[in-house]
């Protein structure tokens, strides 16, 4: 507290603890939490206090398959955001990270990070906030180039896609649940099942693109604007510590606000369009290896997760029905985007 208010005789008269809510796929996240208060002299403060974990202290870690359980603990990168802090990584003027203020070692792979609780203006994101962060994200890129391969995507191939996301797929009973069959469309399908066959392919073919270090998971949930205008963007919840194919950050940029519903599917093409070509102005890449490379791995990491098979269960209310129906719209949207490569 006293080195976030630069006051080293500060004292703490008041304090409350509050939950924040994060992605229940957020395995290394054991909590995100609020902490905040005032001073005897009436100064507020406050941090975002997020504790992190190996995926072997994961409490679901017994229903991963024994046969790929090691590897998942092993290849899972869990503390992807603290190393960025560590690592001092250079970033392009315009982005920045929350401070850091307090770092606790658990132990036993554990670790809790005390964050500046970045103020975000509420401004809706339109199309020029889309370019900034692409323009951005291809600065970062240009800033960071890197050999590949991307292990990140043969490790998620070989763990949760082939494991949970083309099993369920494959199921006739999803196809089949009111909640799907009710919006999407009798060739949806047919189509994923068919980009599933070319799994590999696209892999090998992105393998040849240039590569980068690259945010991981650079949705707009995870591109927080400032409200003090210190910078263009506060980038939090960095997730992919390989080199990643050019294009790579643009598939979370583009789905992140159509998977909570936000971003309707009239409205992605605009979107597609604007962040491809501020990244290419941004990066430097070629316009060729930034459209196959975004487009091939939004196919890889977003095609199988872009109907949220796992609220089936939840009761077949208005709401998620209009969810179901957007979400369908995305996952068309992915398709077709697949189907021309």
């Amino acid at each position: 507290m006293r080195r976030s208010l630069g006051d080293p005789t500060a004292r703490i008269a008041a304090r409350r603890s509050e939950p924040v809510a994060h992605p229940s796929g957020a395995l290394s996240t054991v909590s995100l939490r609020r902490v905040s208060g005032t001073t005897t002299s009436g100064a507020p403060w406050s941090f975002v206090v997020k504790s992190i974990r190996s995926m072997r202290h994961w409490p679901g870690i017994a229903s991963v398959p024994d046969d790929v359980r090691q590897a998942a603990i092993a290849n899972f990168p869990w503390r992807a955001d603290l190393d960025v802090y560590l690592s001092g990584m250079e970033l392009p003027k315009g982005l920045r990270l929350p401070r850091l203020y307090h770092l606790e070692d658990l132990g036993d792979e554990r670790y809790v990070m005390w964050l500046e609780d970045v103020a975000v203006d509420a401004a809706p994101w339109d199309l020029g906030r889309y370019r900034a962060a692409a323009r951005l994200l291809g600065e970062l890129a240009a800033m960071h180039p890197a050999t590949g391969p991307n292990l990140g995507l043969r490790h998620y191939a070989d763990g949760p896609l082939r494991h949970v996301f083309l099993p369920a797929l494959r199921d006739p009973d999803l196809w089949r649940h009111p909640l799907v069959a009710a919006h999407a469309d009798p060739l949806l399908r047919a189509d994923l099942m068919a980009l599933a066959d070319r799994v590999e392919p696209l892999i090998e073919a992105v393998g040849e693109l240039p590569h980068a270090l690259s945010h991981g998971d650079a949705c707009p949930a995870n591109l927080l604007v400032p409200a003090d205008g210190s910078a263009e963007f506060v980038a939090i919840d960095w997730s992919w510590p390989y080199p990643a194919s050019a294009g790579f950050d643009l598939g979370q940029l583009l789905v992140g606000r159509a998977h909570t519903g936000e971003l309707t599917a009239a409205e992605l093409p605009a979107v597609h369009e604007a962040i491809e070509a501020a990244y290419v102005e941004g990066s430097g890449f070629a316009p060729a290896d930034v459209a196959f490379g975004y487009a091939a791995t939004l196919v890889l990491c977003s095609a199988w997760t872009a109907l949220p098979f796992e609220r089936l269960g939840e009761p077949p209310t208005p709401e998620l029905h209009e969810l179901f129906r957007r979400r369908a719209g995305l996952a068309r949207f992915i398709a077709d985007i697949g189907r021309g490569l």
